[in-house]
Parts: C-alpha cells; structure tokens; sequence
C-alpha cells in the first residue's frame, strides 16, 4: 500500500499542479458521490496466494481473515511487503485472507470469518448482535502493554489494530467551518461524519446523541450539500483538490504528503475525531486457535511497524514507534523506520474524540440517545440526490 499510495500521491499531484494552471492533463472534478461502488456485505471466498506453512503452531491449521484492502499483506501487491507468510510458517495457520469493507447498514455473516478488522460502528454492531466473541485480553501476549485508552476505548470483544484521525485539510488557506463552506467539499462518506458536524456544534459527546442533538447535526450538514462530494478511498480527497474542492475531510497521512509537495493544502484548526480498527474474533469462528495466534502476531512491534508503513495509520502498539533497527537489517529498513517515526509523530491521540457506537442506551439512560440505525437513515438521506 505504501509504494502504491505514494504513486497514487504522486501521480494526484500532477492533477493537483494542473488545478493550479499547469500544462498537464485536465483534472477530475469531485463527484456527487464516491466513485467506487459499495461492496457486498458477504463476500465471497477467495484464497490468498502464499506459501505452504510448515506447521509448528498450535492451531486447527487455518485462518479465515476479513479486513479493507492493505490491512493484510501477503506479497501479492509487493513481494517484500508480506506479514502473513511468516505467521503461517510459525503457526502453522493457513490464512485464507478475503478483502473487505464494510458498509454500514449492510448485514454481516460472521459464518464467513474467524477474525475480522473492525472499525467503530462494525465492532459496535457485532457486539449488538452477538457475533463478536468476548476475548480473555490478558492471555494476549502484548495486549497489556497497549496504552490504556485504547484498551478501554476497544474493550474486551476487539484488540485495538491500528487508529486514524479525520482532520480538515484547506486549499489557499480556505477559512470558516467545512460545513458552512459553498464548496466544493468533500466528507467521509461514512454516518460517522454526522458526529465532526454534532462536534462542531459544540456537544460534550458527538458519538452519543439525543434525537434533537442529531437533529441539529444533520440540519447543519443539509445547509450546503449541493455543493458536496463523499469519499471512501482516500486518493478520491486528492482527486477532489485537483478537481477544485477548497475543503476535505483528510488522515494525517494524505494531508502530510500534499503538504510536503508544497501543493498550498495545509490542515485546519479546530477539534478533531478518530477512529480505531481492532481485530475481532467472531462468535462462530470455526478456528478459534488460530485466531488468537493471529491476535498476537498482529500486535507484535515488528507487525505493527510494516502495516504503520504500509497504511498509514499509526500502530496500536507504541513499540513500532521506537523500533530498533539491526545493523545487517536490509537496505530500505532505515528510511521505513523513519517514516514510521514520521507517522506517529503526526498522530496524537492528545484531545482526540475518538469514535464509539452510537447506541440508543447511552450513559445507562434507556432511550435518551439515537441508535446506529437512525444514523444510517439519516446519513442515505443526505446524500440522496
């Protein structure tokens, strides 16, 4: 994901220059909508390509992992980019690793999955539901040396995995309030996004929301969606600048590369949200060794550094930050560590509000907050035509 998304970076700021008045091919102006089509809420099976694992585990032998695309790394993008093959050779657990996201209000089949990488509202509904087992973290190797808000922010049905912000990245030094702006803009096409408007309007707690908080929150984003575009996939945020956009929701990631290619993007003040994706174990897993094998590997510093770097994100485990390098460590090892380092100083969990499910039953006061569901409604009418 890291080489690809930096060409991705690259070949977005030449479309960028062009917005600027460059002699380069004409830019794509933001759609209405995000560009990629919604995938489907069960998928279907596939299996990875990797190497037979020479069995030294523990386990029943095999590992079905559901995560967004660049999450789990096999080689198949990048031959040197691979953590799975080495948990199967120590393991013995043959992963069979089908690229997923999910779109909320979509049903989940936990029949389909052993471990899946969730965030907020898809760990939010799986617990609802029942179809996340409860995991014993304290046999977890490494579990309790992850700093505690994310532990407690996770709880004891995931494994905290890698987390994000959501900033708000301006062009030419834009002013005012992302949601206020004539546009274009562009939000994170996500019922989440619901909860950056309730925080602008200044609510103690924008994830859990009383019918008239909610109410307020999307009358402010209706005032200027006509001039709005949604995004999944963050490449479309740099496809938006180049095609004129002013304001977009961003990760610290995509606004640090635009920034760093001098393209007049820089980040916005104001309070900012976050997200963390953890690893959960569904209730029905049909290898649950396996599975707690892989809770393990994923949190070791040296995974959690390759998928920093990979991604984006910053590790849940702050070890990947400090990482230490072998002097007959191969050639790149450096510069990867160093943009790992980069990354986590770009990330700060200080003042963050980071994303919890929105429930109806908030603060053990039956009824006096919103469910999940009247988000969803709530958000698909939004982006209705």
């Amino acid at each position: 994901m890291a080489s690809r998304r930096l060409t991705a970076l690259a070949g977005a700021a030449v479309l960028l220059l062009a917005a600027c008045g460059q002699q380069v091919a004409s830019a794509p102006a933001p759609s209405s909508s995000a560009s990629k089509p919604a995938p489907s809420a069960t998928p279907s099976p596939s299996r990875t390509p990797s190497p037979s694992p020479t069995a030294s585990g523990t386990g029943e032998g095999a590992l079905t992992v559901l995560a967004p695309r660049g999450f789990v790394e096999w080689g198949g993008n990048d031959r040197k980019v691979n953590w799975v093959a080495p948990f199967e050779r120590e393991t013995g657990c043959r992963v069979t690793y089908r690229p997923w996201e999910y779109v909320a209000g979509n049903p989940v089949n936990v029949d389909t999955f052993d471990v899946v990488a969730a965030g907020p509202d898809l760990a939010g509904k799986l617990v609802a539901d029942g179809g996340a087992a409860r995991i014993d973290t304290g046999k977890v190797a490494g579990y309790s040396g992850l700093p505690k808000w994310v532990r407690e922010l996770v709880g004891d049905h995931g494994v905290p995995y890698v987390w994000d912000t959501t900033v708000v990245a301006v062009k030419d030094g834009a002013k005012g309030s992302i949601f206020d702006a004539d546009g274009p803009v562009l939000l994170r096409d996500t019922p989440l996004t619901i909860a950056d408007a309730a925080l602008s309007l200044g609510f103690d707690n924008p994830y859990q929301l009383s019918p008239e908080q909610l109410g307020e929150a999307v009358t402010l984003l209706e005032k200027k969606k006509d001039g709005r575009a949604y995004w999944r996939d963050p490449v479309q945020v740099i496809e938006g600048f180049a095609g004129g956009a002013t304001m977009a929701q961003a990760t610290p990631y995509v606004l640090g590369g635009m920034a760093g290619a001098g393209l007049g993007v820089t980040r916005a003040a104001g309070p900012v949200t976050g997200w963390v994706m953890s690893w959960m174990v569904s209730a029905r897993a049909a290898h649950p060794s396996c599975a707690e094998s892989w809770l393990e590997w994923s949190l070791r510093p040296d995974v959690q550094r390759e998928v920093a770097w990979w991604t984006g994100t910053a590790p849940a485990n702050p070890k990947a930050c400090t990482y230490k390098i072998t002097d007959d460590a191969p050639p790149g090892e450096a510069a990867k560590q160093s943009r790992v380092e980069t990354l986590c100083d770009e990330h700060s969990d200080k003042g963050v509000v980071f994303a919890t499910f929105p429930a109806k039953d908030c603060g053990g006061e039956a009824g006096s907050c919103t469910a999940y569901e009247e988000w969803i409604k709530a958000w698909t009418s939004l982006k209705e035509e």
